[in-house]
């Protein structure tokens, strides 16, 4: 729920804040006093609006896994949320306009995408709660009230559903590969004769290169060998001098014998290099080559080990086609099944959401509700969406049904709008109710910017009823000009200007209330008789909802 409002720096409010409670929550004053612009506000600091402030702050106590969000998918992390589960929207309008969660930076789109999902604006004809599968939805609660089992069902149709879809597109991949198979075989089957074909190894490109130098070295190598050998045979001369001159020669000796081993050594090691130049040239420039091409011999392996896996791939589509097909028609037929199941399931228990819906609609002083539960279940539908390899065209999240709205047998897209809010509050009221009896108790806000805006005083009394009864599942914030509203709210603001011009936004306490119902009886001009009948009417309506 919302804990917490704060607004600084707007043209209508310079500085507010206010604590806020659970349950039903009325906002009345005078027209012009910045009722809608405080809801708008409110709305602006989850990204549903437009800031109209220079910051706008709102404080939550929510349980986001019970209402199904999972903040972790949208790039939260846990680890920012207080542990004393509160959470700090805000919005900050300056040069730019930036939003937080926590204080941590998120997008205006994904902010407004999360709080979509708990919080719902009552007061356009743009929402969802008459739409097919929201309305599904709710007729699913119904049941699953009922009989806790159905639960498996739409759980074990999700799941198979999911894998039918999965199941769908890698038939589908498979069979747009299939259509260049041949292709892709050929030009595999070049590339992997190209590199097997010069049967690369790693390191021999470096070896061979240093092969091309010893040959291109050689001859110069071997007849300085020669030269310097024969030179070493001349050095008797030397030696005799050294012994008339007494001069120790053993090391000199000993220096000489090891540069004619390194020499002959050396001339063994040239002869018995066997190179034949031109098949070396060959094979250097078959590797260069594959060097150009891969950009090392270690990548034109990694390349074939690729292709060859690539090749083993293609070969063996037919055979997973088959398996592939298989598995799509037992997940077909099981969908199928299930689907089955559960339109029947529905259809069995529409009259009674229907009750429902009316019962709720009487008290809007609405005509009579009607639904139509419309779906495909013929064999050649299931034979449809079986070989149809795009979309199912019957198939959906919602099986094969789609409901559809009436009141007094006009589709709701013709309906007026203040009838189709109606509409919608009706169905709020029998999800609730439904949720009611299956343990489901908070499930989010709802804000209603003058619902009962041009409504008889019966039809106003209806959805004050109606909004009391949501209150128990939902927080409710609703601005209203009528007294019925307040007369049955937990908390009661009133919203006016001071001598500046500035509104403000008072939580009334009992005396409050009966001065401001007092005056949306009987206008500006109060006397005792009319605060004393907003007096008794206020304690009447306590009295027969206590």
């Amino acid at each position: 729920m919302i804990k917490r409002i704060l607004i600084n720096k707007s043209p209508t409010f310079s500085y507010i804040e206010i604590y806020t409670e659970a349950g039903f929550n009325v906002i009345s004053g005078i027209s012009g006093s910045g009722k809608s612009l405080f809801l708008n506000a409110m709305l602006s600091a989850f990204g549903l609006k437009e800031p109209i402030a220079e910051l706008i702050e709102i404080t939550l106590t929510m349980d986001f896994n019970a209402l199904g969000i999972d903040l972790e998918e949208w790039g939260i992390s846990n680890e920012i949320l207080d542990s004393d589960g509160e959470t700090i929207v805000s919005v900050l309008k300056k040069q730019k306009t930036r939003y937080f969660f926590n204080r941590q930076s998120i997008s205006k789109k994904k902010l407004g995408e999360i709080a979509k999902k708990f919080i719902h604006h009552i007061g356009v004809k743009d929402a969802n709660e008459l739409e097919s599968k929201h309305m599904l939805d709710a007729l699913d609660a119904l049941i699953v009230a009922q009989d806790s089992k159905y639960q498996e069902i739409l759980s074990e149709y999700q799941e198979t559903f999911l894998a039918f879809k999965r199941c769908k597109q890698d038939l589908g991949e498979l069979e747009s590969k299939e259509q260049n198979i041949e292709s892709l075989k050929d030009f595999a089957k070049f590339e992997i004769e190209r590199i097997a074909s010069v049967n690369p190894q790693i390191g021999e490109y470096d070896k061979l290169l240093h092969d091309k130098k010893l040959i291109s070295k050689r001859e110069k190598i071997m007849q300085h060998c020669k030269v310097a050998l024969q030179t070493l045979e001349d050095l008797d001369s030397v030696y005799k001098t050294f012994e008339l001159l007494e001069v120790d020669i053993d090391s000199l000796e000993s220096a000489v014998l090891e540069a004619r081993d390194k020499l002959e050594e050396s001339m063994a090691m040239f002869q018995q290099i066997d190179l034949n130049p031109e098949a070396l040239l060959d094979r250097l420039s078959q590797l260069a080559d594959i060097n150009r091409k891969y950009g090392s011999i270690e990548n034109a392996l990694t390349h074939l080990e690729l292709q060859q896996e690539k090749l083993k791939e293609y070969e063996n589509v037919a055979f997973d086609k088959t398996q592939l097909e298989k598995k799509y028609h037992e997940l077909a037929t099981k969908t199928h099944h299930l689907a089955c199941i559960i339109h029947e399931t529905r259809l069995h228990s529409l009259p009674l959401f229907e009750e429902r819906l009316n019962r709720f609609g009487k008290d809007l002083k609405l005509q009579t509700i009607t639904l139509q539960l419309q779906g495909t279940m013929e064999e050649s539908a299931y034979l449809q969406d079986c070989y149809c390899k795009d979309e199912s065209p019957h198939l959906s999240e919602s099986g094969y049904d789609r409901l559809e709205i009436f009141l007094d047998s006009i589709p709701k897209d013709f309906v007026s709008s203040g009838e189709y809010n109606r509409l919608r509050l009706s169905m709020l009221c029998a999800l609730a109710q439904s949720n009611e009896y299956a343990g489901l108790q908070y499930r989010g806000i709802l804000i209603f910017d003058e619902i009962d805006a041009n409504l008889s005083g019966e039809e106003s009394e209806g959805v004050a009823k109606l909004l009391s009864f949501l209150s128990r599942s939902y927080q409710i914030f609703a601005i209203s000009h009528q007294p019925f509203m307040p007369l049955l709210s937990d908390h009661h603001y009133l919203i006016n200007k001071d001598s500046c011009n500035k509104a403000q936004i008072t939580l009334l306490d009992n005396n409050g209330r009966i001065a401001e119902i007092a005056r949306m009886i009987s206008g500006s001009d109060l006397d005792v008789n009319a605060l004393n009948y907003a007096k008794t009417l206020l304690e009447q309506k306590r009295n027969k909802f206590q």
